[in-house]
């Protein structure tokens, strides 16, 4: 996934930095690698016997690697050797520690040296939240080093769906410095990273130095839109004592409301290096109007996709597993003809108890393969695969994962227009079962099964809920401005005839920013401010569309993902409209 210019600019300065910190003794950590599936905590230990492990190449996704189509829980393990002369090194001396960076992991990791935990990366389950998209960097503490013998990483990853493991670098390990040890926190405005201010906000930041002598040097802010034209530029002198705080600010009169790149770089007079944070901040969002870009047959479209599928005999079959059940609930792979009798299907978590309950369909991340939640509330869960995904690829491959370029010539050849009508049909699922109030339906999603959620709610009255997370499908315009996708440039200059235009003339039928008018149930959205995969601003055109009772929840830290807390609310907001004891809080990302 590709980040806005700034970020991505950001990204190659600090792994350049890295390489050459890693250069000469350093040990090169990109390799000899291996790696099990499963989970077991012994496997933390310095001293356990890996010697029957997989090797694996990390920098890869493992599905790439040598694992195959594989979800769940993976550990990877490494056997280095740092050496001696790094004590004799003027930081360490002073610092007593080393850096390590792990790159970025799909999508949860927590990370042993030694038999000893230097540090996690988002949130396994029960409370699983992916941080597919953060790059990994942990200190090393002196007392964990063995010096001049091996010492052992253990990775524990966890992957709910799509890509895992350890897919990207930089790997290495090197001394620490000044600035790993000096700070700046950029304010958050109203604590979610969102200025509601009429004219103009005053951004601040605060500059916090740990390291044992005095720092003066030159705060330089800059300001960009989030497509990367900068629009203010400003420098400071400044001065930070040990074991202190300083406060700098900048004052930015936006043009419009919109997210902005703010950038401060803090660089020392003795020119020792740079110390620089990055953050993306909204100013009044929710005032943000993007135009529709539907077509003048778009309703007709969609009036023919529905009645087309309802033609369709869904054919639902339900074949129980019994080796799956849970004390509250049995469990079923159901299966069902969808648009073009295409062969999809999902797991049903039906309840024991006898009534009626309301019911939540779970829609898939991109490429995912949704599995059950083993929910315990008393709701019926349905987590579908769309077609090409998880168990819903008789008829329609899941590879290669290039799903939004399917067909993209024709809006009725298009991948999502089958992917929506799935839905639909999940939908008519669901209200076919006596054990269901077809008044109390639920939809969620994250990434792409946020998108889906969307447009499932807009194209189906009966969906009573919808919980989207940083749903992807969104503002498609806006969305090619913000970020980089060179699949679509391939896809566009494949064909003569094809262009930019007609590219967007297709997809307009499937953007939630057209679809969101038609959403009449109430909305609950969550999303990661730093997302540059699914970006805030897209998300807000879609969100401020919106007629309907809403709210959203912002998470200033995050990219693609939201914070674990997230779901435990979002459950709370389903328990209360559904008017249920309890329903699940799983979905997918």
């Amino acid at each position: 996934m590709q980040c806005t210019f700034l970020l991505t600019l950001l990204v190659l300065v600090a792994a350049t930095l890295l390489a050459q910190e890693c250069s000469g003794d350093m040990p090169d950590l990109s390799q000899g690698w291996v790696c099990r599936t499963g989970d077991d905590a012994r496997w933390a230990d310095r001293d356990l016997d890996d010697a029957d492990w997989q090797p694996i190449e990390v920098g890869k996704p493992w599905e790439e690697a040598g694992l195959g189509e594989y979800d769940g829980f993976a550990w990877y393990r490494l056997r280095f050797r740092i050496p001696e002369s790094l004590k004799d090194d003027a930081d360490f001396q002073t610092y007593r520690a080393l850096k390590l960076q792990l790159g970025k992991i799909d999508d949860v990791d927590r990370t042993w040296l030694n038999g000893e935990i230097i540090g996690e990366t988002g949130t396994f389950p029960e409370n699983y939240a992916g941080a597919w998209t953060a790059l990994r960097e942990y200190r090393v503490r002196e007392e964990l080093i063995r010096w001049g013998e091996d010492n052992v990483l253990a990775v524990r990853v966890y992957d709910g769906g799509g890509g895992g493991g350890m897919y990207e670098g930089p790997y290495g390990i090197g001394v620490v410095s000044w600035g790993d040890f000096f700070s700046i926190a950029i304010d958050l405005g109203r604590g979610d990273g969102i200025f509601p201010e009429e004219d103009s906000f005053e951004i601040n930041a605060a500059l916090q130095n740990a390291t044992p002598r005095s720092l003066t040097g030159t705060l330089c802010w800059q300001v960009a839109n989030d497509e990367g034209a900068v629009l203010l530029e400003a420098v400071e002198e400044t001065s930070v004592k040990t074991d202190g705080t300083t406060d700098g600010a900048c004052v930015f009169s936006p043009e419009t409301p919109g997210f902005y790149q703010v950038t401060c770089i803090f660089t020392p007079e003795s020119g020792d290096g740079k110390v620089t944070e990055s953050m993306l901040l909204g100013y009044r969002p929710e005032d943000i109007r993007a135009p529709l870009t539907r077509q003048p047959d778009f309703d007709a479209f969609w009036a023919n996709t529905l009645s087309t599928l309802a033609k369709i005999d869904p054919q639902f079959e339900m074949i129980r597993h019994a080796d799956g059940d849970t004390d509250t609930h049995e469990l079923y792979t159901v299966k069902m003809r969808s648009l073009g009798n295409i062969r999809v299907a999902g797991w049903y978590e039906k309840p024991k108890a006898e009534g009626t309950f309301p019911a939540l369909l779970l829609l898939p991340g991109y490429s995912q393969a949704m599995g059950p939640t083993k929910t315990s509330d008393p709701i019926a869960v349905l987590s579908f695969n769309i077609r090409g995904h998880g168990n819903s690829q008789e008829d329609v491959s899941g590879e290669p994962a290039d799903y939004w370029v399917r067909g993209l010539d024709d809006k009725e050849a298009y991948f999502y227009q089958g992917a929506y009508a799935d839905c639909v049909r999940a939908v008519d699922f669901l209200v076919s079962r006596p054990e269901v109030d077809e008044s109390r339906i639920a939809v969620a999603g994250g990434s792409q099964g946020g998108g889906l959620s969307l447009a499932t709610a807009a194209l189906d009255r009966r969906v009573s809920l919808c919980a989207p997370d940083i749903p992807f499908l969104c503002n498609w315009e806006k969305y090619f401005k913000v970020t980089n996708w060179p699949e679509l440039d391939q896809w566009v200059e494949a064909e003569p005839g094809r262009s930019w235009e007609s590219l967007l003339r297709t997809i307009s039928y499937f953007d939630a920013l057209n679809l969101a008018g038609r959403i009449t149930c109430p909305v609950f959205l969550g999303l990661g401010l730093q997302d540059d995969v699914c970006p805030a601003a897209t998300i807000f055109a879609v969100y401020n569309r919106l007629d309907v009772p809403k709210s959203y929840r912002v998470y200033p830290n995050a990219g693609h993902w939201v914070d674990p807390v997230h779901q435990a609310e979002k459950r709370e907001w389903l328990l209360r409209n559904l008017g249920s004891e309890g329903v699940s809080d799983g979905d997918g990302t």
